[in-house]
């Protein structure tokens, strides 16, 4: 990859004076706030300020901190299995974004990265965004929480983006690992990540960072600041924090210096009928339909490509040729880019004041901006929805190839063409967030608490498919005639299509702004989605007077929410395509809505609103008793009237025994809700154009993802139970085992397109009515919001930890891992697909973590597994496919810092290395549709990566 020195010079010196403003000495004092970290019944990583036995923390000046998981006040022991750590803990393993170092942990499969490469705009809006995913089952179903209150979704699938948390504010991270839709509402089937902020941070800290990976390619820089300060005797308190971070990307046209990318395999079909394996992966896989210069692709010339000048040659069709794609020989890459480029930063500010000693009032903002652009591939024009046809009299046909066509009496033929002339197709993201919250808290005397808070949020993307070819303007200029001594394209002849601009399509051609003009577009959508939220909540006990073991605590609250979207699109999408006097438009396309090659989507509007009551109790049933130290039962119930579907109950039912010191067991039982999103409801039709193989042949089709107002809310049962151990006689060891199921019924979802197919081909009949043949012999593919899926994930997590003094400081060492036992899926009329085991979903998977600090110098190691995988669990190896496995992994990422003590007060530097044995990832492609990857998105396509960054704090 080119590093553009300059515009990476003039980042460097925007944060130059950052860089400054932390290394000089300044007057003031810090005042830190470090939680201590008690044995924990929590799983943790590194150096994890864990959850005590009652559910709670306690800071260094004695506050408790509630942890996330229940409303109830604390003094009881949670049942649900909670991970909490630390801003400063979660950077140890990434520095650069705190959900990279949450997607570092089991519970987190499948998560959607900003680093991800994406092929379009067109599954759920998600480009560019950094969304995390528990258990797998979705990000839209893992519920994201700033500080206990929601967050509006930044995109059409109802998720939330990480990249918009004030992560320099952020003082811990709250993970519950169990559905607990009954305390939280909605969204939270898989479970819940709440961003807690340091609201009370006292002084400055800073950091800025820079990265590159050991290719010297994918350059990063970024920064933080943060400030806090109190007045009036402590009564007023101000916070502000800020963010940046910026790394370039890797286009589809850049070598990367990565083998298995830069000329990858793929997985196609095996293209000699009725041989076994039914599918193959290949080395070095190309097109068998389309070059940059042009590939004959039907007839007696098939075969022919055209080479610099229009020359001709023949095509090399590889080893192995399929009826799209083949091994080597002479076809294009369809290959994606490695990696977007992203910019984010954001801006949070919150200020309280204590009205008395009884209430204190607050209102904080957040302003937050994303922005991410990959250079995501070559425009591609081959098969029988895509291919030129080129007819005797084209303007710029080599006289030889016309000669050929005489002889042959060929009238015409399909040429198809990858177009490396025009520019990279772009997938673009910009995403504005703005949130904020006005509140009052206070007590109502004893134990009774008291919250109430309006919050207003709404996120404004721009989705953006630059560089999209605009179908009827690109046949209209591949038919280029001469007239009166000029080229002209032919439809201008019949006064159509004024300033179009004839193309020379005959071997790879320079680049032409006036072509590019003509023949390509950018196709934009315009998404708002706006929430609001007004809630108040109560919590406390009923006192010695009505008591078991102790006091009966109780929360109780209402809330109302409102969720709006306003989408809008660019001038083009909404229209159909119109061939009327062009000739050798493909008749596939003929009428269908949205002339871009891709994207297409349509506006729309709507809007629903929700109003929720829940209550929840926990009793002390057991205390010092012969049977155990103490027995407390949780339970909670919540009601949600939804004004598009009527009203809903969630319930959860919990119980912790804890039998001695050493022991304790915990277990819950619940029903969780997820309610359709604003494009499940409403959205008229999302369009995505590629392949599938139906029938044993890759075939070209075009699908429509519908919304359905009729959308009810899916259900899940959710239970776990488990229990903790950490022994009086090895002091600083812990353990923690808990099994886990969840069971998603109704669940809301449109089919793959390939998945349609393949249950239609299952003798699922309501998917085969979802699917038409057109007369080009293509597929065009219905895919529908519906209440049809169900979801069963099941598996075991557990965690041991040690602490202890070794060689003169503290020694932290702790695995944590996930054992998966069950993962399947399944729709009316079909059978139940497994997908266990497979590569986002493996049996095993699990992180050991060292780390050993004294007061001056720490080294943290980490050593991160994925258990050998299947490509596709349905699949039989030597039947279905010829490879169907990858082995396992091991990651290994090393951080070291150094604390510094210039002019008395605290700065710190540190060295990170991800992947530092540079392992590059197993071979694990999917079938190839229009695009071919080499590597499942389990996998680190990176490879080392070094980060460098300097902390302060005063």
């Amino acid at each position: 990859m080119h590093i553009d020195p300059k515009g990476f010079f003039k980042r460097g010196v925007a944060l130059m004076p950052l860089a400054i403003a932390m290394t000089v000495t300044l007057h003031g004092t810090v005042m830190a706030q470090e939680a201590a970290a008690p044995a924990s019944d929590t799983a943790a990583i590194p150096d994890i300020t864990s959850a005590s036995a009652d559910g709670s923390v306690q800071t260094s000046d004695g506050d408790a901190i509630v942890v996330t998981g229940s409303r109830v006040a604390t003094g009881f022991k949670a049942p649900t299995p909670v991970t909490m750590a630390t801003s400063d803990q979660l950077r140890v393993a990434a520095p650069t974004n705190l959900a990279d170092g949450l997607n570092q942990l089991p519970a987190f499969n499948g998560s959607t990265k900003t680093s991800n490469p994406s092929t379009t705009n067109s599954r759920g809006g998600s480009s560019g965004q950094n969304l995390l995913n528990l258990r797998g089952l979705g990000a839209q179903r893992t519920l994201i929480l700033l500080d206990g209150r929601r967050l509006p979704a930044t995109n059409s699938g109802g998720s939330v983006d990480i990249n918009i948390i004030p992560q320099a504010l952020v003082s811990r991270v709250d993970v519950v690992t169990g559905g607990a839709s009954a305390a939280y509402g909605s969204d939270a089937v898989a479970g819940v990540v709440n961003f807690v902020l340091d609201t009370k941070l006292k002084g400055f800290k800073a950091e800025a960072l820079a990265g590159i990976s050991s290719r010297s390619d994918l350059p990063s820089v970024g920064g933080s600041l943060a400030f806090g300060t109190s007045g009036m005797d402590d009564r007023l308190r101000f916070v502000v924090g800020v963010d940046y971070f910026h790394q370039d990307g890797l286009s589809a046209n850049e070598t990367t210096g990565r083998r298995w990318f830069d000329d990858n395999a793929g997985q196609i079909v095996n293209p000699v009928a009725g041989a076994l394996p039914l599918n193959l992966i290949v080395p070095s896989i190309r097109s068998s339909i389309g070059t940059y210069g042009g590939l004959i692709s039907s007839g007696p010339l098939r075969g022919t490509q055209f080479l610099a000048g229009g020359a001709s040659a023949p095509f090399n069709y590889g080893t192995i040729t399929g009826t799209a794609f083949q091994s080597g020989g002479d076809g294009a890459r369809a290959n994606i880019g490695l990696q977007p480029m992203q910019e984010r930063y954001n801006a949070f500010a919150r200020t309280e004041f204590d009205i008395s000693d009884a209430a204190t009032v607050f209102v904080e903002g957040l302003y937050a901006r994303s922005h991410t652009n990959q250079g995501a591939f070559v425009s591609q024009n081959v098969g029988s929805n895509a291919a030129y046809t080129i007819y005797r009299d084209n303007a710029y046909l080599p006289p030889e190839i016309l000669q050929r066509m005489i002889s042959a009496n060929v009238q015409s033929f399909q040429l198809g063409r990858f177009e490396s002339e025009l520019p990279l197709v772009e997938n673009e993201s910009k995403i504005d967030v703005y949130h904020g919250t006005v509140g009052a808290r206070g007590n109502l005397g004893g134990t009774w608490k008291w919250d109430a808070s309006y919050t207003f949020g709404q996120s404004d993307q721009e989705l953006r498919s630059n560089n999209l070819t605009i179908a009827r303007n690109l046949y209209a200029s591949a038919d280029a005639v001469r007239s009166g001594g000029q080229i002209v394209c032919r439809s201008t002849l019949a006064g159509l299509d004024p300033g179009c601009t004839p193309r020379n399509l005959f071997g790879p051609q320079p680049a032409n702004q006036a072509i590019t003009d003509y023949v390509t577009g950018d196709n934009v959508l315009n998404l708002r989605l706006r929430q609001q939220v007004a809630s108040v909540n109560i919590r406390g006990d009923l006192g010695d007077g009505l008591q078991l073991a102790g006091p009966i605590a109780i929360a109780a609250g209402l809330e109302y929410r409102k969720e709006s979207a306003r989408q809008t699109t660019d001038a083009l999408s909404p229209t159909r395509i119109d061939f009327s006097g062009i000739r050798g438009g493909p008749a596939a396309l003929a009428g269908r809505q949205g002339p871009y090659r891709f994207f297409n989507p349509l506006p729309f509007s709507g809007e629903y609103d929700i109003r929720e009551g829940y209550l929840e109790i926990a009793v002390p049933v057991v205390k010092d008793s012969p049977i155990a130290r103490s027995i407390d039962l949780n339970g909670a119930v919540r009601y949600a009237d939804y004004s598009t579907s009527g009203g809903v109950t969630t319930w959860k039912l919990g119980g912790s025994w804890q039998v001695d010191e050493a022991l304790r067991f915990r277990g819950t039982w619940s029903q969780d809700i997820r309610a359709p999103n604003l494009l499940e409801l409403f959205n008229p039709a999302t369009q995505l154009n590629g392949n599938v193989v139906y029938r044993g042949v890759t075939t070209p089709q075009v699908n429509f993802a519908t919304g359905n107002p009729n959308l009810k809310p899916e259900r899940a049962r959710t239970i776990t139970f488990g229990g903790v151990y950490q022994p009086g006689w090895l002091r600083g060891f812990q353990a923690s085992v808990d099994y886990y199921r969840i069971k998603l019924k109704d669940a809301i979802t449109t089919l793959a397109e390939q998945r349609v197919v393949d249950e239609c081909a299952m003798g699922n009949q309501v998917q085969c009515d979802n699917i038409t043949v057109l007369p080009s012999g293509s597929l065009s593919i219905l895919r529908p919001n519906l209440n049809l899926a169900e979801q069963t994930v099941a598996g075991i997590d557990f965690e041991i930890g040690y602490k202890t003094e070794f060689a003169g400081g503290n020694l932290n060492l702790r695995l944590i891992g996930n054992h998966a036992t069950q993962n399947n899926s399944q729709t009316p009329g079909s059978p139940i697909r497994e997908a266990l085991g497979e590569t986002i979903t493996p049996k095993w998977s699990g992180v050991f973590q060292a780390n050993w600090a004294n007061e001056a110098f720490s080294l943290f190691v980490q050593e991160r597994f994925i258990s050998a995988s299947t490509l596709d669990a349905t699949r039989i190896e030597g039947v279905d496919i010829n490879d169907n496995t990858t082995p396992a992994v091991f990651y290994t990422n090393v951080t070291g810092t150094y604390n510094l003590h210039i002019g008395g007060r605290k700065q710190q530097i540190y060295l990170s290395i991800a992947n530092l044995f540079d392992r590059a990832p197993p071979l694990s492609p999917p079938p190839v549709t229009t695009f071919a990857t080499a590597a499942s998105s389990a996998y680190d396509p990176i490879g080392r990566y070094i980060t460098a960054g300097l902390r302060m704090s005063f």
